[in-house]
């Protein structure tokens, strides 16, 4: 096999992308350019799309995932096209063999289009596997046994938990839309009703990292800056205020492992309570969240070193195992 095999953790805010033997080569924004007239994409995506329709009028942008779905087929033939080249470079003497981690509730129509958009960039062989199971794989979890493992992957624009054992899902919940982005929507709308003030994207992230705390804790107090332009005000956020926003984020998720757990057979349950879970994906890093869901499940729960990595880490993994990945997932050869 001299093919390249090439990883994609197709995210709603970020793509990321690995190559057999050289590990992760990008980490962009998850968006194309494209001419505003007609349909045709231009060669920019991630940041460098950003540029250029910051540069152009006659560019705009797609984000073609929202929520875990692909809302813009178009634009997601695009960046799957984009990433590959990347990836493969100008020699395409040998095909490559590509992995894409996906939402595990993404609808039928969808992952044809993946499928066919990696076939037409040039791919040999396509496999799309579940978000859950490549952040699994990525955090590490051996899923070839027949013990039960616990994921709980909180993402920009979905949160996923599911327990895994035999290489498969045995009980699993996909909280479509709901995630990071979701987060930090709450608290744009929380300071325009407190405070009558909005708030740019980089400012709710800059108060997310500094004041986002679930569960006690120290009340802290933060100074940003709102509105645009003149008209800029000053505000003082606390973290206590943003309780409600951080319950309201934090509830659905923790329903959802409960029902999870719930779904599985007590044995596999009580090698999750041996082994505890994993939290992975970007908003894992939201300090508390790991504590919050081992009081709600009873155990464990823990924070991988780099949550925000093990999806696409785990697509790298699962190109190792492209035997199991034909016997199990969506694949087109």
């Amino acid at each position: 096999m001299l093919g390249k095999k090439v990883g994609i953790d197709l995210g709603t805010s970020t793509t990321r992308l690995v190559a057999k033997g050289e590990g992760i080569i990008a980490s962009e924004p998850t968006v194309v350019s494209a001419h505003q007239r007609g349909d045709a994409h231009t060669g920019l995506f991630g940041a460098a799309a950003l540029e250029s329709a910051a540069a152009d009028p006659d560019l705009h942008l797609s984000h073609p995932v929202s929520g875990g779905a692909v809302v813009d087929i178009g634009g997601a033939r695009a960046l799957i096209s984009q990433l590959i080249a990347r990836a493969v470079g100008r020699q395409r003497i040998f095909k490559p063999d590509v992995v894409i981690a996906v939402m595990s509730a993404m609808a039928g129509d969808e992952r044809r289009a993946l499928l066919e958009a990696a076939t037409l960039a040039g791919a040999r062989t396509v496999y799309l596997l579940d978000a859950p199971i490549a952040a699994a794989m990525g955090a590490g979890m051996r899923l070839s046994g027949p013990n039960g493992h616990l994921v709980v992957d909180v993402g920009a624009g979905k949160t996923e938990v599911a327990v895994l054992a035999m290489e498969g899902t045995i009980a699993g919940r996909c909280l479509g839309g709901h995630g990071g982005e979701g987060l930090a929507t709450a608290v744009i709308m929380h300071v325009r009703a407190e405070h009558g003030v909005e708030l740019s994207r980089p400012v709710v992230e800059d108060i997310l990292a500094s004041l986002a705390r679930v569960g006690p804790h120290e009340e802290r107090r933060l100074e940003v800056q709102g509105g645009q332009g003149a008209g800029d005000t000053t505000v003082s956020i606390t973290s206590t205020e943003l309780a409600g926003c951080l319950e309201e984020h934090v509830r659905p998720i923790a329903s959802a492992l409960d029902e999870v757990l719930s779904d599985t057979p007590p044995a596999l349950r009580d090698d999750i309570a041996r082994e505890g879970g994993i939290l992975t994906g970007g908003g894992a890093r939201l300090e508390g969240l790991d504590r919050s869901l081992s009081t709600a499940a009873g155990f464990e729960i823990r924070v991988d070193g780099e949550p925000q990595l093990c999806a696409v880490r785990g697509t790298g993994y699962a190109l190792d195992n492209l035997d199991v990945l034909k016997r199990t997932f969506m694949y087109i050869r």
